[in-house]
């Protein structure tokens, strides 16, 4: 089987890959995964006492550079096994080669650190969570080789995964599991996240986190992400969102009206008049050294820009570090990597402001 070469996509271009780590970060969240979404033949053996996600990044480059989401350490009721890992993997789009190639990469390099660390192997089970516009198909590894006898199979690889394909689950099955807390906000906003129309007509129940209030850093953090993700996907305008929020219950609605990153209007605003007011002062002093019309004249416009720009870049900055401190807030065990991947800033960036917080690490 022929397989044509996917052109590598930026993850900043991908803002579904930032709101699946941010919830799937969550081990409520993914407990509720398992408990709602994997057969009970699975879930009921694991012991949710012990649920911890593993701060072990592993990259996947030979296929791709890809990064595994969240990976979770737990064991069984028995005992039996010392160490059990769940590898959460989110998909927006159907890959170029076989999905085991890169499943495979995840799982050797789990066992190479098991080796490393002196641990027996750990078993691992494999999840891909997709969204995209086609349905996922999911086929033995061994209908990838053509061509072979039957009683060859058993040279090749052999193992499974578990596949939520969103786009084949109908809305009001995922609407119906409402024991699964906010993971039904998040498979609601990325079932809907291809089409602008459906998006805007579920504004109301993909933000609605049913809640009396929101004073939990945790639920604020994931309204906030939730809410970003989709003002940011189809670029709208704060007016737009202030529209839509009217249908919003008090908390969220109350929550969401003072998110910066959306409605700092007034702040961008200042920063434009500050620029303006400073350009205007370089333009004179440079129309003035030159000491003719032309000159002061060209010295305003460049100054007037200049300035615009500075206040747009202070601006950006402000909301950046609004944002970064929120997240370094939410998830404190993050890397600055992990941390600088979700904002869309660079590492030294987060470095800086987690030092001002006081909390290096």
């Amino acid at each position: 089987m022929a397989f044509k070469k996917r052109k590598r996509r930026s993850r900043k271009e991908q803002p579904h890959d930032a709101l699946f780590k941010a919830f799937f970060s969550d081990a409520q969240i993914a407990k509720n995964y398992l408990l709602h979404y994997t057969p009970a033949s699975l879930h009921q053996h694991i012991d949710f006492s012990y649920f911890e996600k593993s701060n072990t990044a592993y990259v996947s480059g030979r296929f791709g550079v890809s990064f595994s989401d969240v990976v979770y350490e737990t064991g069984l009721k028995t005992g039996g096994l010392a160490r059990l890992l769940f590898l959460f993997e989110h998909k927006s789009y159907i890959p170029a080669f076989p999905i085991y190639l890169q499943l495979l990469d995840y799982l050797l390099q789990i066992w190479e650190d098991d080796i490393k660390n002196k641990r027996p192997l750990s078993l691992v089970i494999p999840i891909v969570v997709y969204h995209g516009k086609k349905g996922w198909e999911q086929v033995p590894f061994w209908d990838y080789f053509q061509g072979l006898p039957k009683t060859w199979a058993r040279f090749i690889p052999h193992f499974d995964y578990l596949l939520t394909d969103l786009s084949s689950i109908p809305p009001q099955v995922i609407r119906d599991k409402r024991e699964s807390e906010h993971l039904r906000n998040l498979f609601l906003a990325l079932k809907f996240a291809r089409d602008k129309n459906l998006l805007l007509e579920n504004w109301n129940e993909i933000l609605s986190f049913r809640l009396t209030d929101l004073s939990s850093d945790r639920d604020r953090i994931l309204l906030q992400t939730l809410t970003l993700y989709a003002v940011n996907l189809y670029n709208m305008q704060p007016t737009d969102v202030q529209h839509l929020n009217a249908t919003l219950p008090e908390p969220e609605r109350d929550w969401i009206d003072q998110i910066p990153e959306i409605f700092g209007e007034k702040w961008k605003k200042r920063g434009l008049r500050e620029g303006r007011r400073e350009g205007r002062k370089l333009g004179i002093e440079e129309g003035r050294a030159e000491g003719r019309i032309k000159g002061r004249e060209e010295g305003r416009q460049e100054g007037r820009q200049e300035g615009r720009q500075e206040g747009r870049q202070e601006a950006s900055v402000a909301k950046d570090r609004a944002f970064t401190i929120k997240t370094l807030l939410a998830f404190p065990e993050w890397t600055n990597n992990e941390v600088a991947e979700f904002v869309g800033v660079t590492s030294e960036f987060v470095e800086q402001v987690r030092s001002e917080l006081g909390n290096s690490k």
